[in-house]
């Protein structure tokens, strides 16, 4: 058995620049203000990837160079649980990567709900799966997406090969026609952030276009789409602030 890393599910959160938990502070504004307007990005590393934003960096970057005021945080977490096999095929160890999910997904959420209850008035965020959308145990533990205020701040989300990826969602973004390795079971907390929501699946990944078995695919998605990528996030981000 062979240990790669992959990104299963790489994600930003982008937003208004707010203060977050003291044991998180990563930005504060000039004048010490608590709230300064501005785009705030939190990445989560795929499976394996070392510490820090993981292949989605190239993207942390070219947004610093195309928007103002960027701040970046990297949700910690143990990113493990998934190893490739000799065969090709993913072989996961279900309880150490549930556990691994479960606590970037307690991160995560804990870290976006801080942001909107500190600045009630943030513009952006950009987060995926069971934030969003919560899980309903079918493989993993429930959990409960956020609340539908924070859901209301957010304007930008991007998937990079999500394993929980399901056919003929609205928001999907390259040319895959299978499913995730674990498709998501219920979409109807999340179908309201379409428009703000993009979903990147190509055929053949091994990990989010069943049966496809190709690594290769899955760790492409920045190398292919970076400018659109970029282009889609600082449009919403743009668009957001122009309505503020």
């Amino acid at each position: 058995m062979r240990f790669q890393r992959f990104a299963l599910s790489c994600l930003f959160v982008l937003g208004a620049v707010a203060r977050p938990p003291k044991s998180q502070s990563v930005f504060r504004a000039a004048d010490g203000s608590a709230c300064p307007s501005g785009v705030h990005i939190i990445g989560v590393r795929g499976t394996l990837e070392k510490t820090g934003f993981g292949a989605m960096q190239n993207i942390t970057d070219k947004l610093k160079q195309k928007l103002s005021a960027v701040d970046a945080y990297a949700i910690d977490y143990p990113a493990s649980g998934i190893a490739i096999g000799d065969d090709g095929e993913p072989n996961p160890d279900l309880r150490e990567y549930s556990a691994s999910e479960a606590q970037g997904y307690a991160a995560l959420k804990t870290h976006l709900e801080d942001y909107s209850t500190l600045c009630p008035d943030t513009k952006g965020a950009h987060v995926v799966g069971d934030v969003l959308c919560g899980a309903y145990g079918l493989v993993f533990p429930r959990k409960k997406p956020v609340d539908e205020d924070t859901k209301s701040n957010i304007r930008a989300i991007i998937q990079l090969g999500d394993p929980t990826n399901v056919r003929r969602i609205s928001w999907h973004a390259g040319n895959s026609t299978g499913r995730g390795l674990f498709p998501r079971a219920y979409l109807g907390n999340c179908k309201g952030l379409a428009n703000e929501w993009r979903s990147y699946c190509d055929a053949h990944d091994l990990f989010c276009d069943r049966p496809g078995k190709s690594i290769e695919v899955h760790l492409g998605y920045v190398a292919r789409y970076l400018d659109d990528i970029v282009d889609f996030v600082v449009e919403k981000v743009e668009a957001a602030q122009a309505n503020s």
